[in-house]
Protein backbone atom coordinates (compact mmCIF):
# COMPACT_ATOMS: atom_id res chain seq x y z
CA UNK A 1 0.00 0.00 0.00
CA UNK A 2 0.98 3.53 -0.93
CA UNK A 3 3.01 5.17 2.22
CA UNK A 4 1.64 8.07 1.99
CA UNK A 5 -1.97 6.44 2.75
CA UNK A 6 -0.55 3.96 4.89
CA UNK A 7 2.18 5.54 6.65
CA UNK A 8 1.78 3.33 9.65
CA UNK A 9 1.67 0.42 7.71
CA UNK A 10 -1.74 -0.29 9.59
CA UNK A 11 -3.65 -1.92 6.52
CA UNK A 12 0.07 -2.84 4.77
CA UNK A 13 0.91 -5.24 8.16
CA UNK A 14 -3.47 -7.18 7.84
CA UNK A 15 -2.39 -7.44 3.94
CA UNK A 16 0.88 -9.28 4.57
CA UNK A 17 -0.95 -11.56 6.73
CA UNK A 18 -3.26 -12.32 4.74
CA UNK A 19 -1.12 -13.11 1.81
CA UNK A 20 1.19 -15.31 3.80
CA UNK A 21 -2.12 -17.33 4.76
CA UNK A 22 -3.04 -17.62 0.84
CA UNK A 23 0.43 -19.48 0.64
CA UNK A 24 -0.70 -21.91 2.87
CA UNK A 25 -4.41 -22.50 2.35
CA UNK A 26 -4.71 -25.55 3.38
CA UNK A 27 -3.37 -24.27 7.10
CA UNK A 28 -5.74 -21.38 6.61
CA UNK A 29 -8.80 -23.45 5.08
CA UNK A 30 -8.42 -25.84 8.64
CA UNK A 31 -8.25 -22.43 10.54
CA UNK A 32 -11.31 -21.39 9.47
CA UNK A 33 -13.33 -24.60 9.81
CA UNK A 34 -12.27 -24.74 13.15
CA UNK A 35 -13.81 -21.15 13.86
CA UNK A 36 -16.77 -22.37 12.21
CA UNK A 37 -17.05 -25.56 14.39
CA UNK A 38 -16.61 -23.62 17.54
CA UNK A 39 -18.57 -21.05 16.69
CA UNK A 40 -21.26 -23.92 16.50
CA UNK A 41 -20.83 -24.97 19.77
CA UNK A 42 -21.26 -21.54 21.28
CA UNK A 43 -24.15 -20.86 19.17
CA UNK A 44 -26.05 -24.25 20.28
CA UNK A 45 -24.81 -23.35 23.97
CA UNK A 46 -26.61 -19.91 23.78
CA UNK A 47 -29.54 -20.93 22.23
CA UNK A 48 -30.06 -23.46 25.12
CA UNK A 49 -29.05 -21.06 27.70
CA UNK A 50 -32.10 -18.60 26.04
CA UNK A 51 -34.76 -21.33 25.58
CA UNK A 52 -33.96 -22.26 29.87
CA UNK A 53 -32.87 -19.04 31.02
CA UNK A 54 -30.80 -19.57 34.77
CA UNK A 55 -33.04 -16.62 36.10
CA UNK A 56 -31.39 -16.86 39.47
CA UNK A 57 -27.89 -15.82 38.00
CA UNK A 58 -26.38 -13.17 39.65
CA UNK A 59 -29.20 -11.35 41.15
CA UNK A 60 -28.01 -11.32 44.71
CA UNK A 61 -31.22 -11.12 46.63
CA UNK A 62 -32.25 -8.17 44.65
CA UNK A 63 -35.17 -7.93 42.61
CA UNK A 64 -34.18 -7.31 39.07
CA UNK A 65 -35.86 -5.39 35.76
CA UNK A 66 -36.60 -6.90 33.04
CA UNK A 67 -34.59 -4.56 30.68
CA UNK A 68 -31.61 -5.26 33.01
CA UNK A 69 -32.12 -8.92 32.83
CA UNK A 70 -32.03 -8.82 28.86
CA UNK A 71 -29.52 -6.38 29.33
CA UNK A 72 -27.54 -8.96 31.02
CA UNK A 73 -28.56 -11.69 29.15
CA UNK A 74 -27.31 -10.01 26.05
CA UNK A 75 -23.71 -8.64 27.28
CA UNK A 76 -23.03 -12.43 28.13
CA UNK A 77 -23.98 -13.71 24.75
CA UNK A 78 -21.97 -10.93 23.45
CA UNK A 79 -18.69 -11.57 25.99
CA UNK A 80 -18.94 -15.10 24.82
CA UNK A 81 -18.80 -14.62 21.24
CA UNK A 82 -16.99 -11.49 21.51
CA UNK A 83 -14.05 -14.05 23.68
CA UNK A 84 -14.26 -16.85 20.62
CA UNK A 85 -13.53 -14.01 17.73
CA UNK A 86 -11.24 -12.25 19.70
CA UNK A 87 -8.65 -15.63 20.73
CA UNK A 88 -9.35 -16.63 17.22
CA UNK A 89 -7.91 -13.89 15.48
CA UNK A 90 -5.06 -13.29 17.94
CA UNK A 91 -4.21 -17.01 16.95
CA UNK A 92 -4.43 -16.43 13.19
CA UNK A 93 -2.31 -13.48 13.51
CA UNK A 94 0.33 -14.79 15.73
CA UNK A 95 0.95 -17.90 13.88
CA UNK A 96 0.89 -16.57 10.23
CA UNK A 97 3.66 -19.14 8.93
CA UNK A 98 6.04 -17.05 6.40
CA UNK A 99 6.30 -13.67 8.18
CA UNK A 100 8.91 -11.63 9.16
CA UNK A 101 9.52 -10.25 13.02
CA UNK A 102 8.86 -7.37 13.07
CA UNK A 103 6.18 -7.63 10.42
CA UNK A 104 4.32 -9.90 12.99
CA UNK A 105 4.98 -7.72 15.36
CA UNK A 106 3.04 -4.43 13.78
CA UNK A 107 0.69 -7.27 13.03
CA UNK A 108 -0.29 -8.19 16.41
CA UNK A 109 -0.35 -4.67 17.92
CA UNK A 110 -2.87 -3.48 15.09
CA UNK A 111 -4.99 -6.70 15.93
CA UNK A 112 -4.52 -5.78 19.82
CA UNK A 113 -6.04 -1.98 18.76
CA UNK A 114 -8.90 -3.45 17.26
CA UNK A 115 -10.40 -5.81 19.41
CA UNK A 116 -9.42 -3.57 21.77
CA UNK A 117 -11.72 -1.25 20.86
CA UNK A 118 -14.54 -3.51 19.96
CA UNK A 119 -14.55 -5.07 23.54
CA UNK A 120 -18.51 -5.73 24.26
CA UNK A 121 -17.63 -3.12 27.49
CA UNK A 122 -16.80 -0.47 24.97
CA UNK A 123 -20.85 -0.46 23.65
CA UNK A 124 -23.50 1.24 26.02
CA UNK A 125 -26.49 -1.85 25.20
CA UNK A 126 -23.53 -4.52 26.07
CA UNK A 127 -22.38 -2.92 29.17
CA UNK A 128 -25.29 -3.42 31.67
CA UNK A 129 -22.98 -1.49 34.37
CA UNK A 130 -23.48 1.57 32.16
CA UNK A 131 -27.42 0.99 31.49
CA UNK A 132 -27.86 0.41 35.18
CA UNK A 133 -25.88 3.87 36.12
CA UNK A 134 -28.56 5.47 33.21
CA UNK A 135 -31.42 4.12 35.18
CA UNK A 136 -30.19 5.02 38.68
CA UNK A 137 -29.76 8.59 37.38
CA UNK A 138 -32.56 8.78 35.19
CA UNK A 139 -30.13 9.55 32.45
CA UNK A 140 -28.11 11.73 34.25
CA UNK A 141 -24.72 10.00 33.53
CA UNK A 142 -25.26 9.65 29.78
CA UNK A 143 -26.12 13.48 29.65
CA UNK A 144 -22.69 14.09 31.75
CA UNK A 145 -21.17 11.99 29.45
CA UNK A 146 -21.98 13.43 26.88
CA UNK A 147 -20.86 16.56 28.31
CA UNK A 148 -17.55 15.08 28.64
CA UNK A 149 -17.12 14.23 24.93
CA UNK A 150 -18.41 17.98 24.10
CA UNK A 151 -15.24 19.22 26.10
CA UNK A 152 -12.94 16.73 24.86
CA UNK A 153 -14.21 17.75 21.00
CA UNK A 154 -13.84 21.39 21.91
CA UNK A 155 -10.35 21.10 23.09
CA UNK A 156 -9.58 19.38 19.47
CA UNK A 157 -6.56 17.63 20.15
CA UNK A 158 -8.28 14.05 19.72
CA UNK A 159 -7.73 12.90 22.91
CA UNK A 160 -9.99 12.49 25.96
CA UNK A 161 -9.28 13.00 30.06
CA UNK A 162 -7.51 10.62 31.62
CA UNK A 163 -6.80 12.48 35.02
CA UNK A 164 -8.98 15.13 36.90
CA UNK A 165 -7.35 18.81 36.14
CA UNK A 166 -8.92 20.20 38.30
CA UNK A 167 -7.36 18.21 41.08
CA UNK A 168 -3.47 19.66 40.54
CA UNK A 169 -1.48 22.93 40.14
CA UNK A 170 1.43 22.55 39.64
CA UNK A 171 3.49 24.69 42.15
CA UNK A 172 0.61 24.36 44.44
CA UNK A 173 0.05 20.61 45.60
CA UNK A 174 2.71 19.00 43.15
CA UNK A 175 6.09 19.76 42.12
CA UNK A 176 6.33 21.98 45.34
CA UNK A 177 9.71 21.20 47.05
CA UNK A 178 11.35 24.31 47.75
CA UNK A 179 14.35 25.37 45.20
CA UNK A 180 15.46 28.46 42.95
CA UNK A 181 16.08 28.46 39.29
CA UNK A 182 19.80 29.11 39.17
CA UNK A 183 20.56 28.95 35.69
CA UNK A 184 18.36 29.46 32.33
CA UNK A 185 18.95 29.76 28.57
CA UNK A 186 16.97 29.07 25.41
CA UNK A 187 16.77 25.31 26.27
CA UNK A 188 16.77 24.71 29.91
CA UNK A 189 16.05 26.29 33.57
CA UNK A 190 18.26 24.40 36.08
CA UNK A 191 16.79 24.34 39.14
CA UNK A 192 18.54 24.63 42.84
CA UNK A 193 16.86 22.97 45.27
CA UNK A 194 17.21 23.99 49.19
CA UNK A 195 18.58 21.55 51.52
CA UNK A 196 16.67 19.70 54.39
CA UNK A 197 19.43 18.85 56.48
CA UNK A 198 22.26 20.74 58.25
CA UNK A 199 25.02 19.16 56.49
CA UNK A 200 24.96 18.22 52.74
CA UNK A 201 26.86 15.52 51.08
CA UNK A 202 29.89 17.27 48.74
CA UNK A 203 28.92 15.76 45.60
CA UNK A 204 25.49 17.19 44.35
CA UNK A 205 22.78 15.17 42.01
CA UNK A 206 21.87 16.15 39.20
CA UNK A 207 18.80 15.00 37.14
CA UNK A 208 18.56 15.06 33.57
CA UNK A 209 14.62 14.96 32.68
CA UNK A 210 12.88 13.63 29.39
CA UNK A 211 11.87 16.19 28.03
CA UNK A 212 8.87 14.34 26.42
CA UNK A 213 6.69 15.10 29.74
CA UNK A 214 7.28 18.25 32.31
CA UNK A 215 10.31 17.48 34.55
CA UNK A 216 8.18 17.14 37.54
CA UNK A 217 7.38 13.03 37.36
CA UNK A 218 10.67 13.19 40.34
CA UNK A 219 8.58 16.17 42.31
CA UNK A 220 4.90 15.02 42.37
CA UNK A 221 3.17 15.11 45.95
CA UNK A 222 5.40 15.38 48.66
CA UNK A 223 4.78 11.70 49.44
CA UNK A 224 6.08 10.39 45.91
CA UNK A 225 8.73 13.07 45.85
CA UNK A 226 12.15 11.81 44.09
CA UNK A 227 13.71 14.72 45.16
CA UNK A 228 12.23 15.36 48.21
CA UNK A 229 13.62 11.94 49.06
CA UNK A 230 17.45 12.73 48.24
CA UNK A 231 17.19 16.02 50.04
CA UNK A 232 16.01 14.22 53.17
CA UNK A 233 18.98 11.96 53.12
CA UNK A 234 21.83 15.16 52.86
CA UNK A 235 21.85 15.61 48.90
CA UNK A 236 22.07 18.45 47.09
CA UNK A 237 19.94 18.20 44.13
CA UNK A 238 19.22 19.82 40.86
CA UNK A 239 16.66 19.24 38.00
CA UNK A 240 16.77 19.92 34.53
CA UNK A 241 13.08 21.59 33.45
CA UNK A 242 13.24 21.73 29.59
CA UNK A 243 11.59 24.54 27.40
CA UNK A 244 8.20 23.69 25.66
CA UNK A 245 9.76 24.23 22.15
CA UNK A 246 8.33 27.05 19.48
CA UNK A 247 8.42 27.16 16.03
CA UNK A 248 11.47 29.34 16.29
CA UNK A 249 13.18 26.28 17.94
CA UNK A 250 12.85 23.82 14.57
CA UNK A 251 16.40 23.75 14.25
CA UNK A 252 17.04 22.87 17.62
CA UNK A 253 19.04 19.61 17.60
CA UNK A 254 20.19 16.36 20.00
CA UNK A 255 23.30 18.03 19.83
CA UNK A 256 22.02 21.07 21.78
CA UNK A 257 20.08 18.81 24.20
CA UNK A 258 23.48 17.17 24.92
CA UNK A 259 25.48 20.72 24.92
CA UNK A 260 23.21 22.87 25.79
CA UNK A 261 21.19 20.86 28.12
CA UNK A 262 22.76 17.92 30.16
CA UNK A 263 26.86 18.98 30.11
CA UNK A 264 25.88 22.66 31.09
CA UNK A 265 23.49 21.31 33.89
CA UNK A 266 26.24 19.52 35.30
CA UNK A 267 28.61 22.72 34.44
CA UNK A 268 26.46 24.94 36.39
CA UNK A 269 26.01 22.38 39.34
CA UNK A 270 29.78 21.88 39.64
CA UNK A 271 30.59 25.61 39.74
CA UNK A 272 27.66 26.31 42.62
CA UNK A 273 29.46 23.15 44.41
CA UNK A 274 32.88 24.31 44.57
CA UNK A 275 33.83 22.50 41.13
CA UNK A 276 33.07 18.94 42.65
CA UNK A 277 31.90 16.50 40.23
CA UNK A 278 28.13 15.36 40.09
CA UNK A 279 26.43 12.44 40.39
CA UNK A 280 24.85 12.52 37.00
CA UNK A 281 20.99 10.54 36.66
CA UNK A 282 18.99 10.21 33.28
CA UNK A 283 15.58 8.97 33.09
CA UNK A 284 14.12 7.82 29.45
CA UNK A 285 15.82 9.98 27.05
CA UNK A 286 17.28 12.31 29.50
CA UNK A 287 18.90 8.98 30.30
CA UNK A 288 20.32 8.23 26.43
CA UNK A 289 21.13 12.00 26.42
CA UNK A 290 23.33 11.46 29.75
CA UNK A 291 25.13 8.47 28.12
CA UNK A 292 25.58 10.45 25.26
CA UNK A 293 27.39 13.53 27.19
CA UNK A 294 29.30 11.22 29.08
CA UNK A 295 31.13 9.21 25.84
CA UNK A 296 31.51 12.74 24.40
CA UNK A 297 32.90 14.16 28.07
CA UNK A 298 35.14 11.24 27.74
CA UNK A 299 36.83 12.12 24.51
CA UNK A 300 37.12 15.43 24.55
CA UNK A 301 37.98 16.59 28.21
CA UNK A 302 41.13 18.47 28.46
CA UNK A 303 41.04 20.46 31.42
CA UNK A 304 43.55 19.76 33.86
CA UNK A 305 41.35 19.97 36.34
CA UNK A 306 38.88 16.63 37.55
CA UNK A 307 36.33 14.99 35.66
CA UNK A 308 33.28 16.80 35.24
CA UNK A 309 31.32 13.08 36.54
CA UNK A 310 31.98 11.00 39.92
CA UNK A 311 29.16 8.53 38.20
CA UNK A 312 26.72 8.62 36.23
CA UNK A 313 22.75 6.58 36.58
CA UNK A 314 20.41 5.81 33.98
CA UNK A 315 16.53 5.17 34.43
CA UNK A 316 14.38 3.48 31.73
CA UNK A 317 16.72 4.02 29.33
CA UNK A 318 17.91 3.08 26.13
CA UNK A 319 20.60 3.13 23.57
CA UNK A 320 20.66 0.13 22.06
CA UNK A 321 17.00 -0.01 19.85
CA UNK A 322 17.72 -3.47 18.09
CA UNK A 323 14.40 -4.47 20.49
CA UNK A 324 12.65 -1.12 21.03
CA UNK A 325 9.03 -2.83 22.10
CA UNK A 326 5.92 -1.83 21.32
CA UNK A 327 6.84 1.51 20.33
CA UNK A 328 8.89 -0.12 17.42
CA UNK A 329 5.58 -0.50 15.23
CA UNK A 330 5.10 2.89 14.83
CA UNK A 331 9.01 3.19 13.94
CA UNK A 332 9.82 2.81 9.79
CA UNK A 333 11.17 4.71 7.38
CA UNK A 334 7.21 5.32 6.14
CA UNK A 335 6.34 6.52 9.26
CA UNK A 336 9.24 8.80 10.15
CA UNK A 337 8.70 10.51 6.53
CA UNK A 338 4.81 10.77 7.54
CA UNK A 339 6.18 12.63 11.13
CA UNK A 340 8.62 14.93 9.43
CA UNK A 341 5.73 16.17 7.34
CA UNK A 342 3.48 16.98 10.45
CA UNK A 343 6.49 18.72 11.80
CA UNK A 344 6.40 20.79 8.93
CA UNK A 345 2.84 21.50 8.64
CA UNK A 346 2.88 22.46 12.39
CA UNK A 347 5.45 25.44 12.37
CA UNK A 348 8.58 22.99 13.23
CA UNK A 349 7.64 20.35 15.81
CA UNK A 350 5.69 17.29 17.08
CA UNK A 351 2.50 18.65 18.56
CA UNK A 352 2.47 17.38 21.66
CA UNK A 353 -1.01 15.31 20.82
CA UNK A 354 0.40 13.33 18.35
CA UNK A 355 2.89 12.25 21.23
CA UNK A 356 0.27 11.65 23.70
CA UNK A 357 -2.10 9.73 21.23
CA UNK A 358 1.39 7.38 20.28
CA UNK A 359 2.07 6.36 23.69
CA UNK A 360 -2.28 5.66 24.67
CA UNK A 361 -2.13 3.35 21.84
CA UNK A 362 0.43 1.52 23.90
CA UNK A 363 -1.88 0.52 26.87
CA UNK A 364 -5.37 1.23 25.01
CA UNK A 365 -6.99 -1.08 27.17
CA UNK A 366 -6.18 1.02 30.64
CA UNK A 367 -5.34 4.60 28.68
CA UNK A 368 -7.92 4.92 26.18
CA UNK A 369 -11.22 2.26 26.79
CA UNK A 370 -11.31 1.84 30.37
CA UNK A 371 -11.44 5.78 30.33
CA UNK A 372 -13.95 6.08 27.16
CA UNK A 373 -16.04 4.01 29.01
CA UNK A 374 -15.81 5.90 32.74
CA UNK A 375 -16.23 9.15 31.49
CA UNK A 376 -18.86 9.00 28.13
CA UNK A 377 -20.83 5.67 29.41
CA UNK A 378 -20.49 6.55 33.10
CA UNK A 379 -20.47 10.07 32.81
CA UNK A 380 -17.52 9.60 35.67
CA UNK A 381 -15.23 12.75 36.62
CA UNK A 382 -11.75 11.01 35.49
CA UNK A 383 -9.46 9.90 38.74
CA UNK A 384 -7.24 12.46 40.39
CA UNK A 385 -4.07 10.91 39.91
CA UNK A 386 -0.40 12.52 40.28
CA UNK A 387 1.07 10.97 37.87
CA UNK A 388 -2.04 10.56 35.54
CA UNK A 389 -1.96 14.24 35.43
CA UNK A 390 2.07 14.92 34.81
CA UNK A 391 0.82 11.81 31.82
CA UNK A 392 -1.34 14.66 30.43
CA UNK A 393 1.10 17.20 30.55
CA UNK A 394 2.84 16.59 27.47
CA UNK A 395 5.63 18.68 25.79
CA UNK A 396 6.33 19.38 21.69
CA UNK A 397 9.50 18.15 20.12
CA UNK A 398 11.72 20.05 17.93
CA UNK A 399 11.64 18.93 14.42
CA UNK A 400 15.58 18.44 14.16
CA UNK A 401 16.17 16.64 17.30
CA UNK A 402 12.65 14.52 16.23
CA UNK A 403 14.30 13.61 13.40
CA UNK A 404 17.45 12.79 14.53
CA UNK A 405 16.54 10.71 17.19
CA UNK A 406 13.78 8.79 15.51
CA UNK A 407 15.87 8.45 12.45
CA UNK A 408 19.51 7.48 13.21
CA UNK A 409 18.92 6.12 16.83
CA UNK A 410 15.45 4.23 17.09
CA UNK A 411 15.76 3.14 12.97
CA UNK A 412 19.29 3.27 12.25
CA UNK A 413 20.96 2.06 15.74
CA UNK A 414 23.44 4.13 15.47
CA UNK A 415 24.44 4.35 19.10
CA UNK A 416 24.98 0.38 20.01
CA UNK A 417 27.60 1.18 17.34
CA UNK A 418 31.15 2.53 18.15
CA UNK A 419 31.93 6.10 16.67
CA UNK A 420 28.69 6.01 14.08
CA UNK A 421 26.41 8.62 15.53
CA UNK A 422 28.24 12.18 15.70
CA UNK A 423 27.24 14.56 18.27
CA UNK A 424 28.95 17.41 18.92
CA UNK A 425 31.47 17.17 16.62
CA UNK A 426 32.12 13.65 18.22
CA UNK A 427 32.14 10.37 17.26
CA UNK A 428 30.29 8.32 20.11
CA UNK A 429 31.31 5.54 21.88
CA UNK A 430 30.00 4.41 24.69
CA UNK A 431 32.72 2.00 25.01
CA UNK A 432 35.13 5.01 26.17
CA UNK A 433 33.09 5.92 29.20
CA UNK A 434 35.08 5.45 32.65
CA UNK A 435 33.03 6.23 35.40
CA UNK A 436 30.99 3.55 37.29
CA UNK A 437 27.35 2.88 36.14
CA UNK A 438 24.04 2.32 37.89
CA UNK A 439 21.06 1.59 35.62
CA UNK A 440 18.01 0.65 36.48
CA UNK A 441 15.37 -1.17 34.29
CA UNK A 442 11.61 -2.04 34.78
CA UNK A 443 9.88 -5.43 34.31
CA UNK A 444 6.41 -4.15 32.66
CA UNK A 445 7.97 -1.13 30.79
CA UNK A 446 6.63 -1.15 27.39
CA UNK A 447 8.30 1.91 26.17
CA UNK A 448 12.11 1.09 27.49
CA UNK A 449 11.69 -3.06 27.66
CA UNK A 450 14.15 -3.57 30.67
CA UNK A 451 15.76 -6.40 28.46
CA UNK A 452 17.08 -3.42 25.90
CA UNK A 453 17.86 -1.51 28.80
CA UNK A 454 20.01 -4.18 30.02
CA UNK A 455 22.32 -3.44 26.82
CA UNK A 456 23.91 -0.32 27.93
CA UNK A 457 26.20 -3.09 30.38
CA UNK A 458 27.42 -4.90 27.27
CA UNK A 459 28.29 -1.45 25.77
CA UNK A 460 30.52 0.44 28.00
CA UNK A 461 33.57 -0.57 29.88
CA UNK A 462 33.35 1.00 33.35
CA UNK A 463 31.78 -0.42 36.52
CA UNK A 464 28.50 -1.03 36.41
CA UNK A 465 25.71 -2.09 38.47
CA UNK A 466 22.08 -2.88 37.39
CA UNK A 467 18.50 -2.97 39.55
CA UNK A 468 15.53 -4.69 37.88
CA UNK A 469 12.32 -3.34 39.25
CA UNK A 470 8.88 -4.80 38.95
CA UNK A 471 6.07 -2.60 37.59
CA UNK A 472 6.09 -0.04 34.92
CA UNK A 473 8.00 2.60 32.94
CA UNK A 474 6.72 4.97 35.71
CA UNK A 475 5.69 3.25 38.62
CA UNK A 476 8.80 1.01 38.13
CA UNK A 477 10.53 4.45 38.84
CA UNK A 478 9.26 6.75 41.35
CA UNK A 479 8.99 3.79 43.96
CA UNK A 480 9.07 5.46 47.23
CA UNK A 481 10.05 3.52 50.13
CA UNK A 482 7.08 2.26 52.48
CA UNK A 483 6.44 -0.30 54.72
CA UNK A 484 3.17 -1.32 52.86
CA UNK A 485 4.62 -1.79 49.40
CA UNK A 486 4.41 -5.00 47.65
CA UNK A 487 7.25 -4.15 45.01
CA UNK A 488 10.32 -6.11 44.27
CA UNK A 489 13.67 -5.82 42.38
CA UNK A 490 16.61 -7.30 41.94
CA UNK A 491 20.18 -6.17 41.99
CA UNK A 492 23.67 -6.69 41.33
CA UNK A 493 27.13 -5.77 39.31
CA UNK A 494 27.93 -6.92 36.70
CA UNK A 495 31.13 -8.13 35.45
CA UNK A 496 30.82 -10.13 32.68
CA UNK A 497 28.97 -10.01 29.37
CA UNK A 498 25.61 -11.97 31.19
CA UNK A 499 22.36 -11.91 29.42
CA UNK A 500 19.25 -10.40 31.20
CA UNK A 501 17.55 -13.36 32.21
CA UNK A 502 20.75 -15.06 33.27
CA UNK A 503 21.74 -12.02 35.76
CA UNK A 504 17.95 -12.27 36.74
CA UNK A 505 18.14 -15.76 37.95
CA UNK A 506 21.53 -14.98 39.80
CA UNK A 507 20.63 -12.58 41.87
CA UNK A 508 17.95 -13.13 45.01
CA UNK A 509 14.41 -11.40 44.54
CA UNK A 510 13.87 -8.23 47.61
CA UNK A 511 10.88 -6.87 48.16
CA UNK A 512 10.20 -3.01 48.17
CA UNK A 513 11.73 0.39 46.78
CA UNK A 514 14.92 0.27 45.08
CA UNK A 515 15.91 4.05 46.06
CA UNK A 516 17.70 3.13 48.89
CA UNK A 517 20.21 0.82 47.71
CA UNK A 518 21.08 3.48 44.84
CA UNK A 519 21.22 6.49 47.89
CA UNK A 520 23.63 3.40 49.33
CA UNK A 521 25.79 3.53 46.01
CA UNK A 522 25.97 6.83 46.09
CA UNK A 523 27.09 7.86 49.22
CA UNK A 524 29.54 5.53 48.86
CA UNK A 525 30.84 8.27 46.10
CA UNK A 526 29.64 11.49 47.72
CA UNK A 527 32.31 12.82 50.05
CA UNK A 528 32.04 14.05 53.47
CA UNK A 529 29.18 15.47 55.19
CA UNK A 530 29.46 19.39 55.14
CA UNK A 531 27.37 22.64 54.79
CA UNK A 532 25.32 23.00 52.06
CA UNK A 533 26.90 24.89 49.15
CA UNK A 534 25.10 28.51 48.60
CA UNK A 535 21.95 28.55 46.90
CA UNK A 536 23.15 30.10 43.68
CA UNK A 537 25.50 32.90 43.40
CA UNK A 538 26.70 36.38 42.02
CA UNK A 539 27.14 33.93 38.83
CA UNK A 540 24.36 32.40 38.85
CA UNK A 541 21.49 34.57 40.67
CA UNK A 542 18.12 32.81 41.88
CA UNK A 543 15.88 34.11 38.77
CA UNK A 544 12.24 32.41 40.03
CA UNK A 545 11.20 30.24 42.90
CA UNK A 546 10.40 26.35 41.65
CA UNK A 547 9.25 25.31 39.82
CA UNK A 548 9.98 28.02 37.09
CA UNK A 549 8.89 29.41 34.24
CA UNK A 550 8.77 27.10 31.69
CA UNK A 551 7.09 24.38 33.27
CA UNK A 552 3.84 26.70 32.44
CA UNK A 553 4.31 27.03 29.12
CA UNK A 554 2.17 25.51 26.97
Amino acid sequence: MDPVIDPLQIATSFQHVWNSWLQHSEEMKQKITDLAARNEELTKEVWQQTVSPDNTAGNNGREKTELMDYVRSNASIARKYYALYSSWFKNFVETVPGLGESERRRAIFWTNQLLNALAPANFFWSNPGAVQKFLETNGVSLSFGFINWLEDVIRGDNLMKIADNTAFQVGKNIATTPGYVIYRNELIELIQYKPATDDTYAVPVVFVQPWVNKFYIFDLTEQSSFVRYLINQGFTVFIVSWKNPTPEMSTTSFDDYMIKGAIKAMEVAREICNASPVHAAGYCIGGTVLAVSMAWLNKTWKDNTSFPVADWSVFSTLVDYTDAGEIGVFISESAIEFIESLMKSSGGYLDSKYISQTFRLLRSDSLVWRNYVHNYLYGGTPPKSDMLFWNADSTRLPEAMCSYFLRDLYLRNKLARKDEAVLGGCPIDLGCIKQPLFAVGAQQDHISPWRSAFQICKLVNCRKRFTLTSEGHITGIVNPPSEYSRKKYWIGDIEDNIEPDAWQAAHPEKRGSWWPEWLSWLAERSGPLGRPPAMGGKKYPQLAKAPGTYVFEE
